[in-house]
């Protein structure tokens, strides 16, 4: 059966990402630094309450509620620098003046670059997780309905983070004419966007539920990239 070419571009993309050592690093160094770091922030923190006299075996963070926090506000940047730098290097590289003659709107590569980010930082997410569930477990720590109910909303929140930064990413990319201002609108500007969803819930236009504020984040993150698309359609090459 024939492949659409918008289908094959965004298997391109996949394969890209999949590839790259940014991703490499997320899939297996992150999770391995990640508990590494939690064994020795809980062995110094068992240290610091034997100096102080307080019990040594209170209660203690598990590794998945660290390795949750961290994913969230690592994973975000990873990913909208990700997607920002490639639509800027391949504009540069004049990589676009060869797809755009395909059969195909234009924003489809806007969406495939999206979409393939997201998925790509997003699996990188359940695997780091997954595996801190595991240590848990090995650790003695019993694995309930509750324990799976908060990874589901642990992996929603980064889901809806990591949707939101490629978003506000792509568009940098569409604006951006290089890779330096490409990089210090997503570090200084693009970043705070995970702060926009908040604000109905902070006026009180919207309830204070867990499940709004990923609504809204989904939501703004749609509006992001049909925007970044929109222009990148009328851009010219």
């Amino acid at each position: 059966m024939a492949t659409s070419p918008t289908m094959r571009l965004v298997k391109d993309e996949f394969y890209g990402f999949a590839k790259s050592k940014v991703m490499v690093v997320l899939w297996v160094v992150l999770p391995i630094l990640a508990i590494g770091g939690y064994f020795l922030f809980d062995f110094l923190q068992s240290i610091q309450a034997e100096e102080a006299g307080a019990a040594a075996d209170g209660p203690k963070m598990s590794v998945f509620v660290f390795l949750s926090a961290l994913l969230s506000s690592i994973a975000g940047t990873v990913a909208a620098l990700m997607i920002a730098v490639d639509v800027v290097s391949e504009r540069q590289r004049k990589v676009f003046e060869l797809l755009v003659i395909r059969p195909m709107r234009r924003e489809a590569i806007i969406w495939s670059k999206f979409i393939a980010v997201f998925v790509m930082v997003s699996l990188a997410c359940v695997i780091s997780m997954s595996l801190a569930i595991a240590v848990d477990y090995v650790r003695g720590e019993t694995v309930t309905w509750t324990t799976l109910y908060e990874m589901a909303k642990g992996l929603a929140q980064a889901a809806a983070v990591i949707a939101l930064a490629t978003a506000g990413g792509v568009a940098v990319g569409v604006i951006s004419r290089t890779i330096l201002v490409a990089v210090l609108i997503v570090q200084f500007g693009s970043q705070n966007l995970t702060v926009v969803p908040m604000l109905p819930i902070y006026f009180g236009a919207a309830p204070d539920s867990f499940w709004v504020f990923q609504a809204i984040s989904y939501g703004l993150a749609f509006a992001l990239v049909w925007l970044a698309g929109w222009g990148f359609r009328r851009s010219q090459f």
